[in-house]
Parts: C-alpha cells; sequence; structure tokens
C-alpha cells in the first residue's frame, strides 16, 4: 500500500510540475509586461538580461523578439474602452506613433498570425499612410471597404492590431510611455 501512496504522490507532483511549466510558457509571461492603454508590450523580450520565463516562452520558437537597439513590439487586444476587438466591429486607429525611424501596424489573428482575406492588405508602413492635416494617423479598420487608410478585417472572430516600432529610442523606456503617446483604438460600431 504504501508504494502505491508513494507512486501517487511522485505521479501527482510530475504531472502538476509539467502542467504549471507549460501555463508559465504557453503564451507571452505577465512577469515584463508593460501595459500603455490599450497596447501591450514586453520591452525587454530581445534584451540579453530577459527574465527566464520570457527566455523559456521565445526558446519554444514562437515568435522572434526585436532586439533591445532594434525596435519594440506593441499588441493590442483591446480596444481603448477595454472591449475585446471583435471583426463584426469598425475601429477607427487614430493619433500619433512614437518617434521611430519606421512602424508598421499589422492585423493578425490572435495567434499573430497573418489573416486569410480575400483582400491581400493586412498592414500599414510609415510610408504608406496618408496622414491627416496634422500629420497624425487616421486608420478605418473594418470588414467592408472604407475610403481612405482602409485595413480590412476577418468578418467575424477576435483579431489583434501589431505595432512594431522600428529603431526607435523609446524602447529602453517603454513602461514610461503615456497612452496619448500611442496610436488610440475606438470602436465606431458594430453590425
Amino acid at each position: 500500500m504504501r508504494v502505491l501512496e508513494l507512486a501517487y504522490v511522485i505521479a501527482l507532483g510530475a504531472g502538476l510540475g509539467l502542467a504549471s511549466a507549460h501555463y508559465a510558457v504557453a503564451e507571452r509571461p505577465v512577469v515584463g509586461r508593460a501595459q500603455i492603454g490599450a497596447w501591450t508590450t514586453w520591452p525587454k523580450s530581445g534584451a540579453r538580461d530577459s527574465d527566464p520565463y520570457m527566455r523559456a516562452y521565445l526558446a519554444r520558437g514562437v515568435h522572434l523578439p526585436l532586439g533591445a537597439g532594434e525596435g519594440l513590439l506593441l499588441i493590442a487586444e483591446r480596444d481603448d474602452a477595454g472591449q475585446p476587438l471583435d471583426g463584426r466591429c469598425r475601429y477607427g486607429v487614430s493619433g500619433v506613433v512614437p518617434p521611430a525611424r519606421g512602424w508598421s501596424l499589422t492585423v493578425a489573428d490572435p495567434a499573430r498570425r497573418p489573416l486569410q482575406l480575400a483582400v491581400a492588405r493586412e498592414s500599414f508602413s510609415h510610408a504608406e499612410i496618408v496622414r491627416d492635416e496634422r500629420g497624425g494617423l487616421r486608420i478605418i479598420a473594418a470588414a467592408t471597404p472604407e475610403a481612405g487608410n482602409w485595413l480590412p478585417l476577418p468578418p467575424s472572430g477576435r483579431f489583434l492590431f501589431l505595432l512594431r516600432l522600428y529603431d526607435t529610442p523609446i524602447s529602453s523606456h517603454a513602461g514610461e510611455l503615456r497612452p496619448e503617446a500611442l496610436p488610440r483604438i475606438s470602436r465606431v460600431d458594430c453590425r
């Protein structure tokens, strides 16, 4: 009977250990995250001194981060009101982008893969955008075509906005950014 109890304890400990290790590295870790309005970033994800959870997550080969001096990736899963991004809605992305040599704004699925849409546009870059009269962004993201800077969305379901800032001086102190220093994401309407 004693051997059976010992085997049970060992199996339970191994199972809980493996499950917690998988949970710790299955998604981007909470440790080292900076939340700036609707945008989330991990400024040290590409640095040599990144935390062990981020190194384990990256060792899985899921994503290759921008290096500390190369830039910064910001991810938005929700709009500025805190509502999850949904393809049935139209969104306005407006405002300013922090100083950077270049940037891109991409629409992706929740796993950060490109969307499979009929229209072959999934992003805008600093070189393609038509700016408003003050030099700021004004992008409409919707499932149906819109005039101006339009990013297509899936007809329904969740998606992400990925804002990549290349060669930016803010990568080392991204946690100190204020929400007004990044583009705002506002829900226009839903069908």
